[in-house]
């Protein structure tokens, strides 16, 4: 991934499609590969935050003021994260917007109800419950765009 092109990006809509293998299976399925591809409309390089739900949110005392970031270092703000020798990409999912995910065990395609069967149940909880995040952080070799529309 081209990370110096990427921050050509300031404040563009990008169709951006990146693939996540981070979950771990339930024990019972030890070493299955579990594997979301996720294709979404996104934004890039802006400030976290100067979003208006962030400064909403603060103004109204729903949230407190941003903090500075949980892990890693900025590499390029707003665009980039460092962190463990990995670049990472600032992303902001578009309101509206839905994305495609496609998941698959093994490789094989399979429902998103088939996928989440094999997470473990706080796994399962949090996929279940996850609110739609004002941004997400990407791991740049995972990632491609622009894509066609």
């Amino acid at each position: 991934m081209d990370i110096q092109r990427f921050m050509e990006c300031k404040g563009q809509f990008l169709t951006v499609e990146y693939t996540s293998t981070s979950t771990k299976p339930r024990a019972e399925f030890k070493g299955v590969v579990l594997t979301k591809r996720v294709r979404m409309v996104c934004r890039a390089g802006i400030d976290f935050a100067n979003l208006a739900t962030v400064r909403e949110g603060i103004a109204t005392g729903e949230r407190g003021e941003v903090q500075p970031l949980a892990w890693g270092e900025w590499f390029a703000f707003p665009y980039v994260i460092s962190h463990k020798g990995g670049y990472y990409f600032r992303l902001y999912p578009v309101a509206g917007s839905r994305p495609t995910v496609i998941y698959t065990v093994d490789g094989e395609e399979v429902s998103r109800e088939a996928w989440m069967d094999y997470l473990t149940p706080s796994d399962r909880a949090k996929m279940e419950s996850a609110d739609r995040p004002d941004c997400i952080t990407v791991k740049a070799e995972n990632c491609e765009f622009p894509l066609a529309g």
